[in-house]
């Protein structure tokens, strides 16, 4: 069976024994059914940005790989990544002016991205056509 390690802060530990103490089941299953009706019980705005997120570390990482795109591009991705997870803490905390800012931004710095390495993409093409070194 796979592993996985949740680390406990020192404070919490008396919490964890006398829940599993009272409880009786074990502190990975009751965290699982926690993670498994936390899951199914977002709300329509928890999960556009969460999805946001999803999306936005999936180029992110895209981005790291291709060493034909200009750094600062990787930089717009973290400032998108950001702020949404800024949004995504501020819905949480019920702050929803500051998490239609924080979603406006991160929106905004993606479509940024997107749109630097779309350009900078057709800027290599034209660049390797030029030099002759098109495939």
């Amino acid at each position: 069976m796979p592993n996985k390690t949740l680390y406990v802060k020192d404070a919490d530990l008396s919490l964890f024994d006398q829940a599993q103490e009272q409880l009786g089941d074990s502190v990975s299953s009751m965290f699982a059914e926690f993670l498994r009706e936390r899951l199914a019980n977002l709300t329509p705005e928890e999960g556009k940005i969460l999805a946001l997120l999803d999306q936005i570390r999936i180029n992110r990482e895209q981005t790291k790989k291709d060493s034909t795109l200009p750094a600062f591009i990787e930089g717009e991705w973290a400032e998108a990544e950001v702020h949404a997870q800024k949004a995504l803490k501020s819905l949480q905390s019920r702050n929803i002016r500051e998490t239609k800012v924080f979603f406006y931004a991160a929106n905004n710095f993606r479509d940024k991205a997107e749109r630097d390495t779309r350009e900078a993409k057709q800027f290599m093409d034209k660049m390797a056509v030029m030099l002759g070194t098109a495939s």
